[in-house]
């Protein structure tokens, strides 16, 4: 008995059927779909039920998800070390009136004959005390961030931050150190210890900010906080406009100074009240403004540990 193969054009099964079936219609015993022997092209497979239910939404890939990560670690010690720089930064931000205070309060002894031991004592916690206790909170902040959680890969950033808030330490301790020798020299120390400490201030405690800074960002990509990264643009935004502006200002001061002094060049008093607008009141405003948006962008980080803990 002569046969015929036969394969279903939808399931690709193959079966055999007697010769005179040639030319006749039947169903594929897999799928159920019509099929013509003899070489005839099958009939279209039906069409497939409408369903109600919505369709699913594919699972977006690792590199396309932006909800913010579930903590894995254990945050705590990034959010002590936080909350810590808050403090050191209101400190920070505390030097900037007491420092004015204290030239205004030399001026005014320093007019006299000699300035009394006890005004000089003062005058020289009005400078470094809000310093120190900055300092003292900021190398408290860094050690803390040590402990980061392994997911956050900030412990290189951490190390350098502890080590340049460290070295302002040091440079306040130096500053205030060479300061009480000048009250046992009527004559005064020479002046380049002074010098030298407030430049090394200055270099340690940019470098400190901006270490931390970049720890902070390291903390917001391992959290996925948008809170974050917004923050830091401004902070960073702040900063940028900050240098511009005190630069500007001092250049206009500047040449303002040179229209109106005489065809032998600014006298002193003229220089002298250029030195106090830009270190009493442009450097004064931008520093604290640049602080300012510093502590903004930690309180966006503490929020972020604290929402995404809860």
């Amino acid at each position: 008995m002569s046969t015929l193969d036969v394969a279903c054009a939808r399931c690709d099964k193959r079966f055999r059927v007697r010769a005179e079936f040639a030319g006749k219609s039947t169903r594929c015993p897999g799928c159920s779909a019509p099929i013509t022997i003899g070489g005839s092209k099958p009939a279209p497979p039906p069409r497939e039920e409408r369903s109600d239910r919505p369709a699913s939404r594919p699972r977006p890939r690792d590199d396309e998800d932006d909800r913010p990560r579930r903590p894995t670690g254990d945050w705590r010690p990034v959010e002590s070390a936080l909350g810590r720089e808050q403090v050191a930064i209101l400190f920070a931000v505390a030097t900037v009136p007491c420092s004015i205070f204290a030239y205004c309060l030399g001026q005014a002894t320093g007019a006299s004959a000699g300035a009394d031991a006890p005004v000089m004592v003062f005058t020289l916690l009005l400078m470094i005390g809000p310093a120190l206790a900055a300092g003292v909170f900021g190398v408290t902040a860094r050690a803390a961030a040590l402990r980061a959680p392994a997911e956050a890969r900030a412990r290189g950033t951490a190390v350098a931050s502890l080590v340049c808030g460290l070295a302002g330490l040091l440079t306040i301790l130096v500053f205030g150190l060479a300061f009480l020798a000048s009250l046992e020299h009527r004559a005064g120390p020479s002046g380049f210890i002074p010098v030298v400490a407030s430049v090394g201030l200055l270099l340690s405690a940019l470098a400190a900010v901006g270490t931390f800074a970049g720890f902070v960002a390291q903390v917001g990509i391992a959290r996925r906080s948008a809170a974050v990264s917004a923050a830091l643009g401004r902070a960073a935004v702040t900063a940028c406009v900050a240098v511009l502006a005190v630069i500007g200002l001092s250049l206009l001061l500047a040449l303002a100074a040179g229209a109106v002094s005489s065809p032998n060049g600014p006298s002193s008093h003229d220089e002298e009240r250029i030195a106090v607008v830009l270190f009493g009141v442009l450097i004064p405003v931008g520093f604290a403004a640049v602080l300012v948006a510093y502590h903004r962008l930690l309180a966006a980080a503490r929020r972020s540990i604290r929402d995404e803990a809860g």
